[in-house]
């Protein structure tokens, strides 16, 4: 009974690994953020998404699809830990290959980090080096991979905001965008299953033999 207890206690941290992802309308209300030029075809730079209640910060690492400024969408929040962002990242790059999945996300971690106070030249070229991660064959990502081989980040408080039609196919889908969400918005489990897991334990702990009573030590008083 007591392995029992056990697998519910690894089914409780499950359920809450894989809380991470949110569904919902988001909004690219804003480019820039205070800070983000044009490379004379393209808007470079972050870019400020409203979502789940809150403004994210992103930075667009997908230059195959488009999104339009005050447009909304049917989105979904992916963290790059959560084991669905492989399915994600196939979707939207079918010609990069998951071998690469992680070294190239953390090149884009890097670059959304660098790219903090950059100037025009900086956000142009980190910009270009985030799009050359997924499409080298338009944008050159060298100098940011090399860069990433000799400096890794960790990637854990990141996640992708991407269409939520990602799952049906890759056509049609909007610019997938890098955020750095804050700590409110980061989900936590359904306090209802929390709740409801709790119970079961309780249950269980019915089930389980009395602890031993302890003895006291010879010499101890009476």
């Amino acid at each position: 009974m007591r392995k029992l207890i056990a697998i519910l206690t690894v089914t409780m941290a499950a359920l809450a690994a894989h809380a991470g992802t949110i569904q919902g309308p988001v909004t690219l209300t804003g480019l820039g953020n205070g800070q983000g030029w044009n490379d004379g075809s393209y808007y470079t730079g972050y870019v400020t998404l409203a979502f789940d209640g809150s403004d994210y910060t992103g930075l667009c690492v997908d230059a195959l699809h488009d999104a339009t400024a005050n447009s909304t969408w049917e989105a979904i929040y992916v963290p790059l830990s959560d084991p669905s962002i492989g399915a994600v990242l196939a979707a939207y790059f079918p010609n990069t290959s998951p071998s690469l999945y992680a070294s190239l996300l953390q090149a884009d971690v890097l670059a959304f980090l660098d790219l903090a106070g950059g100037n025009q030249a900086t956000s142009v070229y980190l910009q270009h080096e985030v799009w050359g991660q997924f499409d080298p064959a338009a944008y050159s990502g060298t100098a940011l991979a090399a860069q990433i081989a000799g400096e890794p980040v960790n990637t854990a408080s990141f996640g992708l905001i991407v269409d939520a039609r990602y799952a049906t196919g890759g056509s049609g889908l909007e610019q997938a965008f890098l955020v750095d969400p804050p700590p409110s918005s980061v989900p936590e489990p359904s306090p209802a299953v929390l709740i409801g897991l709790g119970l079961v334990a309780l249950g269980l702990t019915r089930w389980l033999p009395p602890l031993p009573r302890l003895r006291r030590c010879r010499g101890e008083d009476k």
